[in-house]
């Protein structure tokens, strides 16, 4: 087994009527959009992706994705790990395909479009995006503001004095 993804692509409908299945460590330095938002690049992601086809017809993959990125604390700055654990079941639609409604009202898969041509670090990253918060913190930190306030003035002293003249 290959410790890296990269590079990796899969024919979506083939890997799962063969019923396919990708174990691998994923480096967080070798996702760039995720790395734009942690303290450190240090560290992996494991992933395992598998397909198959169920009694219908229909094919599936299902994305496992496991680790503890470092983000960055909104309100302290410092880094904050946000452990993951992902658990995607995505239905794929083949060209021509009608996407189903009813289907997948219950929330619990999404609908894809088979590509024959998928980088399986793009969905990785995109399927660790969707899971972060919008504005991670610590449960308990102070802010930056409030641990400097007993150091020097204000910021906005300098603004303040500007209004009196």
């Amino acid at each position: 087994m290959s410790d890296s993804i990269a590079g990796t692509v899969i024919d979506c409908l083939e890997f799962a009527r063969s019923g396919g299945v990708l174990e691998r460590n994923v480096g967080l330095d070798e996702l760039p959009r995720l790395a734009e938002l942690l303290t450190t690049t240090a560290g992996f992601l494991s992933v395992r992706l598998e397909g198959w086809r169920d009694d219908q017809g229909k094919s599936w993959l299902q994305l496992d994705i496991a680790g503890a990125p470092v983000l960055c604390c909104q309100r302290c700055l410092g880094g904050v790990k946000f452990p993951l654990a992902i658990r995607s079941r995505l239905q794929l639609i083949a060209p021509g395909e009608d996407w189903p409604d009813d289907d997948l009202e219950d929330d619990s898969a999404d609908a894809i479009t088979a590509e024959t041509a998928l980088t399986v670090l793009s969905l990785v990253e995109d399927e660790v995006l969707l899971a972060l918060p919008i504005a991670p913190r610590h449960e308990q930190c102070e802010s930056p503001l409030a641990s400097a306030s007993g150091h020097g003035a204000s910021p906005f002293a300098a603004l303040a004095d500007l209004k009196k003249h």
